[in-house]
C-alpha cells in the first residue's frame, strides 16, 4: 500500500541485510537492552526450527525511509537486528571462511575501511559495537573489550552467551544454522514515510492482539481429536489457560516440544503435525489431556523451581538439579521429567538417578560435542527410564563407559574456554569442599579468574608468570578459578593475589561467602605450581564425587 504510505513485505535477512541497505537507530530511541536468556530462547528457538525443517518468522520490522538511498531509521526492530549481527558475527568468526555459506561479513559491512555498516546504533554504543562484532574477527577479542554502558554490557554478555551456544554445535550445525538463518528466517519490513506513521505502526503492532502460539493451534487439534463435548472443551480449556498461566507462554510451548521430544527420534517438520503423528500415535487425545498432560505440567514446573516433591525431604535431589540447571545444553530435561512423571518416586531411588543424571550430564557438555550423539543418549534414557531393570544397568544410557570415564577424567585436568562451562563446574566445586553450598543457577556468583586472563605488561603478575604458554595453559583450568559477586569480579580484574585475598575474598560479604572462593585463603603466593597443585586437588574432588575411578555403571 505505497500510496498509503506504508509498505510491508516479507523478506529473509539474506534479503533484508544485502548490499547496499542501512539500518540506523535514531537518538530517541532507548538503548540495546535484551538480556543473556533471551538470546539463549532465540537461538534455541532457531536450532529447534531447523531441525525441523520449517522456516522461523521473526516479527515485524518497521522502519522509516530517509532522504539518503538504501538508508532507514529502525522504529522497532533494534533489539532483534542487534542480537542477529551479534550472531553472524560470532558465526563468522567460528566457521572457516571456505566453509561460510556466505561471506557472512557482508551481512554486517559494505567496506570496513569507509563505513558502509549494514547496522549502526545510537552515537554512544556504535562505535563499541563496530570493534565487538562488526569487523572481521573482532569476536575473537572480545575479553579484551572495555565497556562504557549499560546496553554495551549487555553486548558482550550476550555475544558471550551466543559463543557458548555455538560452541556446543558442531562444525556442521554452525555452517546449517548460518544458512538456516539467512534463507530460512523470515520477517516482515513495513516502511513508512515518516516517524508519526512509523509510530503509529508499531502502536498496532504492539498492542492488538496476538499471533496464535504453537500450543494454540495443538490445542485445537487435541479437541478436536478428542471429541469432546462443549461441557468438556470448556473444563479442558480452563485448564490449558492455567497450565499457560502457571508455566508462561515460552515454557509451555518448551514442555509440550519435551513431551514430543520423547516420542518422536526425528524431531522433523512442523511442530503441531509431528507432534500428533508421533505423540498421539502412542497416547489418545483425550487421555493425554485428563491424564498426561497435568502430570506433566506438574513435573516441568518441579524442574523449573528446582524444588522436587518426595514422600521424604531428599535435599540432594534438588541439589543435583540445580547443578543440572547451570549446564550448557537441555538435553537432560526430557528424560528428568520421564522419571518424574512416570516413576513411583521413591526418595532414594529419585535421588541415585539425578545422581547419575547430574554426572552424564556434565560428560555430555565437556567430553561429548556431537548434539546428534547427545540427543540420541538422552532418548535412549528416556526410554530406558520405563524399565527400572535397564534403568541402572552398567551398560545401561545413564551410566558412563569406560572410555568415556577416561575422557572425562583427562578433560577436568584441562582449560576451559566457555564461560558456561566454567561456571557449571565452579558451582559443583563449590558444593564438593567443605562447609560448601549448592548455588543455584539464580545466583549472582560469576567465576573469578584468580590469575587475571589478561594481567597487565608492567604488573607483579608478569614476574610470577613469566611463560606465556604457561599463562594461557592454566588461566582457565579448575585450579584457578573462584567465585565473586559479578559487581565484585569487575572491580578485582587485574589486581594483584595479595589485594584481591585482602579486598575480596577474604572478605565476609564478597568472596567468604563462596567455599571455592574461601579454599583459596590459604595460599600466600599465586604462582603456576599452586595452581597445578589446587587444580589437582579440585579433580580429585570431581573423580571421588562422580566415581570416574570405579569400573562402569
Amino acid at each position: 500500500m505505497p500510496h498509503l504510505g506504508v509498505h510491508a513485505e516479507a523478506k529473509t535477512i539474506f534479503e533484508l541485510l544485502r548490499p547496499g541497505t542501512s539500518f540506523r537507530i535514531p537518538t530517541y530511541q532507548r538503548s540495546y537492552s535484551w538480556q543473556p536468556s533471551d538470546v539463549s530462547v532465540l537461538v534455541r528457538d532457531l536450532v529447534d526450527a531447523m531441525d525441523e525443517g520449517r522456516t522461523y518468522f521473526l516479527g515485524a520490522i518497521v522502519c522509516v525511509r530517509t532522504s539518503i538511498p538504501g538508508v532507514s531509521e529502525i522504529v522497532d526492530g533494534q533489539q532483534r537486528l542487534t542480537t542477529l549481527s551479534l550472531t553472524l558475527a560470532c558465526l563468522r568468526d567460528l566457521i572457516a571462511p571456505e566453509d561460510q555459506p556466505r561471506d557472512l561479513q557482508q551481512f554486517l559491512s559494505d567496506n570496513v575501511r569507509e563505513g558502509g555498516w549494514r547496522l549502526t546504533l545510537n552515537h554512544v554504543d556504535a562505535p563499541f559495537f563496530r570493534k565487538l562484532a562488526q569487523r572481521p574477527g573482532s569476536t575473537n577479542q572480545m575479553e579484551d573489550m572495555e565497556t562504557g554502558s549499560t546496553s554495551q554490557e549487555l553486548m558482550l554478555d550476550n555475544l558471550r552467551q551466543l559463543r557458548d551456544e555455538m560452541l556446543v554445535l558442531s562444525p556442521g550445525d554452525r555452517i546449517a544454522l548460518a544458512k538456516f538463518i539467512l534463507d530460512k528466517s523470515v520477517l516482515v519490513h513495513v516502511e513508512v514515510e515518516d516517524r508519526d506513521i512509523g509510530h503509529k505502526v508499531f502502536q498496532v503492532l504492539n498492542t492488538r492482539g496476538r499471533q496464535p502460539n504453537a500450543h494454540d493451534i495443538l490445542k485445537t487439534e487435541l479437541f478436536e481429536r478428542a471429541a469432546l463435548s462443549s461441557e468438556e472443551a470448556d473444563k479442558f480449556a480452563r485448564a490449558w489457560t492455567q497450565y499457560e498461566a502457571r508455566l508462561g507462554t515460552t515454557k509451555f510451548d518448551d514442555l509440550l516440544r519435551q513431551i514430543r521430544a520423547l516420542h518422536d527420534r526425528q524431531m522433523r517438520g512442523n511442530f503441531v503435525t509431528g507432534f500428533c503423528n508421533s505423540v498421539l500415535k502412542d497416547i489418545p487425545a483425550r487421555a493425554f489431556l485428563e491424564r498426561h498432560l497435568p502430570r506433566f505440567v506438574e513435573a516441568y514446573q518441579e524442574l523449573e523451581t528446582g524444588k522436587v516433591q518426595l514422600s521424604r525431604h531428599m535435599p540432594e535431589v534438588d541439589e543435583h538439579l540445580a547443578r543440572l540447571s547451570a549446564l550448557d545444553h537441555a538435553g537432560w530435561r526430557a528424560p528428568a521429567l520421564q522419571f518424574l512423571v512416570f516413576h513411583d518416586r521413591d526418595p532414594d531411588t529419585t535421588r541415585e538417578y539425578f545422581c547419575d543424571l547430574e554426572r552424564l550430564g556434565f560428560a555430555m557438555q565437556l567430553v561429548v560435542t556431537d548434539r546428534d550423539a547427545r540427543a540420541r543418549r538422552y532418548r535412549r534414557l528416556s526410554e530406558e527410564v520405563m524399565s527400572d531393570a535397564a534403568l541402572f544397568a552398567p551398560d545401561g544410557a545413564l551410566a558412563l563407559t569406560p572410555e568415556e570415564r577416561l575422557k572425562l577424567s583427562q578433560r577436568i585436568t584441562g582449560r576451559f574456554g566457555s564461560v558456561n562451562q566454567r561456571r557449571a563446574l565452579a558451582l559443583k566445586l563449590n558444593s564438593l569442599l567443605p562447609q560448601g553450598e549448592c548455588l543455584t543457577t539464580e545466583s549472582d556468583a560469576t567465576v573469578e579468574h584468580i590469575l587475571p586472563r589478561n594481567p597487565d605488561p608492567d604488573s607483579g603478575w608478569m614476574t610470577l608468570w613469566p611463560n606465556l604458554a604457561e599463562r594461557r595453559e592454566l588461566c582457565d583450568s579448575l585450579g584457578n578459578f573462584c567465585l565473586l559477586a559479578k559487581k565484585d569480579n569487575q572491580r578485582a580484574d587485574r589486581h594483584s593475589f595479595a589485594e584481591k585475598k585482602a579486598q575480596f575474598f577474604a572478605h565476609p560479604d564478597k568472596g567468604m561467602k563462596f567455599a571455592l572462593t574461601r579454599d583459596v585463603l590459604s595460599y600466600e603466593a599465586w604462582g603456576p605450581d599452586d595452581v597445578k597443585d589446587r587444580t589437582r586437588r579440585l579433580t580429585d574432588l570431581l573423580t571421588l564425587d562422580w566415581k570416574l575411578d570405579r569400573p562402569a555403571g
